[in-house]
């Protein structure tokens, strides 16, 4: 009797410890990834009453005679089977799909978890509100960007730091040029200053002194202005053409100035008036002494050392007059017009300072007057304008400057394209930035060129403080198209062009910021082409943006958390740390949801989800318990039937030994 009693006492502790795993798992039906746990039961040890024998030559054998003692508790483990995952809305729920689990650190020891309902504490850093554990990150995200500091494992998250601007480095365009369509009458390339000068906010004339300019400020010493610069076809503009302003000098002398520079009307100079003797100078160039009583045969043969004025086209002669004076006629064409007679009059021979006014009354019929009109200058609103003589492809460009130690004037950066010269033109506008993240308006336009299936693509304008564009780093040559089928094939390497510009801007003037242009892949059609029908290219897109703070944060499902920051730009911010466990129901729990590696669960293998086996994140949403409600009422009513039976036992063994003792009385 005393084995009934044992047996049912163990009964009735197994079912109590069944009923409370189920009251435990039913308890945390909602609590966020909770995994509930199960009871295995096992019976006790056996007395053996009698041991078995195995069979004679004449008797069979016999079984074991064995009477149990009861049940016990085999084991209670979790059940690590997926919960349901459903949508919070808050993007900073996670939830994992799949193996693995969150790791956290309490600043000792990392725990684990599959609850991801995590927020950010007033240090940026993402945490488990519920305990203050920071959520642990892997891998060198973010840490490029200053998000993540190296070696920290914690995840910052940035909302206390500004996000650096980045400078425009590349440019990228796509479409079709036109192989066929043409302008009705070719384009005729015009440049306007970048600068509007103004006196008195009022838009500048020619009359407008210098001096007077809202663009001027100091003390005019020895003011310069320079241009240098490219003619129609490309070839160099007298380079270093100067001109020394005063303070009387105005806006139409400098148009005057330029439309002499542009088309190459220099000045023969009469010079080193002396008694006995001049020079004269052309070009930069200065004859040797030159007699006055020279024949024309020794002038000729000092005009002939003068590059820029050849033998060919310029005739002198001379010869005494009556009185002693010489009579010097140069004769023929210096860029189409005919030279008037010079007259020295003896009676100022000895008198080098007449002499000087004498032969400086001649200058003006020196000049090369009728020279080749390549462009022409003038002044529109307080603009220069400067138009090419010529239409269609053009490669004119020109650049002015301003030196002097006590004054200033404002000088266009560059001279902006207001019409590209050409049969064809595509024009595009894309927003680009500079260093300190401002915006600049890039405008651009390619034009098909008088080489078969090759266009060049030349900056325009840029708008914002410029402070200069190199000639040269302007325009991009030779682009060139596959005759056979359009397709882009680079540039031509006979010009040697590279594909960008470089733009120096205000705030960084020794820094010129270079802006790449992607046009495609040689032989592909990913870029640029070169078809019939009309030309489509636009600039789709640019590397650079403003600073920024961020606004939002969201998970993908790689784990990796992305910025979204005020200037438009995402970044990744940190990558979660998911861990992996060779056996995880050898996982002990240490309250909140946590986890910790057991002797029997092998250590945690720290990767990133959706590699080496982990699952997927999912950003706005949690996981379930995954314990079931009617597998629990069902456990507690096997738990109860259990007790029950148990109970009776005890009962049953208790009225029988009752009657053993109601034997005795």
């Amino acid at each position: 009797m005393s084995f009934a009693l044992s047996a049912g006492v163990t009964g009735l502790q197994a079912h109590q410890k069944m009923l409370d795993v189920a009251g435990n798992n039913l308890a945390n039906i909602n609590t966020t990834a909770f995994k509930a746990s199960r009871i295995t039961f096992s019976q006790l040890l056996s007395e053996t009453i009698k041991k078995a024998s195995q069979p004679t030559a004449g008797v069979g054998g016999t079984n074991p005679q064995q009477m149990g003692s009861g049940v016990g508790v085999s084991g209670i483990s979790p059940l690590m089977s997926q919960g349901n995952i459903v949508n919070t809305g808050n993007p900073l729920d996670l939830a994992i799909e799949g193996e693995g689990y969150f790791a956290l650190s309490d600043g000792e020891q990392n725990l684990y978890s599959r609850a991801g309902a995590f927020a950010v504490d007033a240090d940026s850093n993402l945490i488990d509100p519920s305990t203050g554990y920071r959520v642990q990150r892997i891998g060198n995200v973010g840490e490029s960007d200053g998000f993540q500091v190296a070696g920290v494992s914690d995840i910052h998250v940035p909302y206390d730091v500004t996000m650096a601007a980045s400078a425009t480095t590349n440019v990228t365009v796509q479409g079709n040029l036109s192989a066929d369509e043409s302008f009705s009458t070719p384009q005729t390339q015009l440049l306007t200053s970048s600068v509007t000068y103004t006196v008195d906010s009022a838009a500048a004339d020619d009359s407008a002194l210098v001096s007077g300019l809202d663009q001027f400020s100091g003390t005019f010493t020895s003011g310069t202005l320079t241009l240098e610069g490219y003619k129609h076809d490309g070839t160099d503009l007298t380079e270093n053409l100067t001109l020394d302003i005063d303070g009387g000098t105005t806006l139409g002398d400098i148009v005057d100035w330029l439309n002499t520079g542009i088309n190459e009307q220099q000045t023969v100079d009469i010079t080193g008036a002396t008694s006995g003797h001049f020079h004269l100078t052309y070009g930069g160039q200065t004859t040797g002494d030159i007699a006055f009583d020279a024949t024309a045969a020794e002038v000729q043969s000092a005009l002939a050392a003068l590059s820029s004025i050849g033998t060919g086209n310029v005739t002198c002669t001379g010869g005494d007059l009556p009185g002693s004076a010489v009579v010097v006629e140069f004769t023929g064409d210096l860029g189409g017009s005919d030279l008037d007679l010079m007259t020295i009059d003896s009676s100022a021979l000895d008198d080098p300072g007449s002499i000087a006014e004498t032969v400086a009354g001649a200058t003006s019929a020196l000049g090369n007057s009728g020279a080749d009109t390549l462009a022409t200058a003038s002044l529109t609103g307080g603009r220069i304008l400067i138009t090419d003589a010529e239409d269609n492809y053009s490669l004119m460009d020109m650049k002015l400057t301003y030196d002097d130690t006590t004054s200033e004037l404002t000088m266009p950066a560059y001279f902006e394209l207001s019409t590209v010269g050409g049969e064809e033109v595509k024009n595009i506008n894309i927003t680009v930035y500079d260093s300190l993240g401002g915006k600049h308006v890039l405008s651009g336009a390619f034009v098909r060129t008088d080489a078969d299936n090759t266009w060049d693509m030349i900056l325009t304008s840029i708008s914002g403080d410029v402070h200069g564009i190199n000639l040269d780093d302007r325009r991009i040559r030779g682009i060139q198209f596959d005759s056979r089928n359009g397709s882009y094939s680079g540039l031509d390497p006979a010009i040697g062009d590279a594909s960008e510009f470089a733009v120096t801007f205000g705030h960084d003037i020794a820094n010129p910021q270079t802006i790449a242009l992607s046009m495609g892949t040689s032989g592909q059609f990913d870029g640029l082409t070169q078809l019939a029908g009309s030309s489509t290219a636009v600039a789709r897109g640019q590397d650079g943006y403003a600073g920024g703070r961020l606004s939002s944060v969201s998970v993908n499902n790689e784990g990796i958390l992305i910025g979204a920051f005020s200037n438009g730009i995402k970044k990744d911010i940190a990558a979660l740390q998911i861990a992996l466990f060779q056996n995880t129901a050898g996982l002990e729990s240490v309250g909140n949801g946590y986890f910790i590696p057991s002797a029997n669960s092998g250590e945690a293998v720290a990767t990133q989800a959706m590699t080496a086996g982990a699952g997927t994140v999912h950003g706005g949403a949690l996981e379930k318990s995954n314990a079931d409600v009617a597998t629990e009422f069902v456990n507690m009513i096997n738990a109860q039937n259990g007790f029950q039976a148990n109970a009776r036992t005890i009962r049953i063994a208790e009225d029988i030994l009752r009657e053993l003792t109601n034997l005795i009385s």
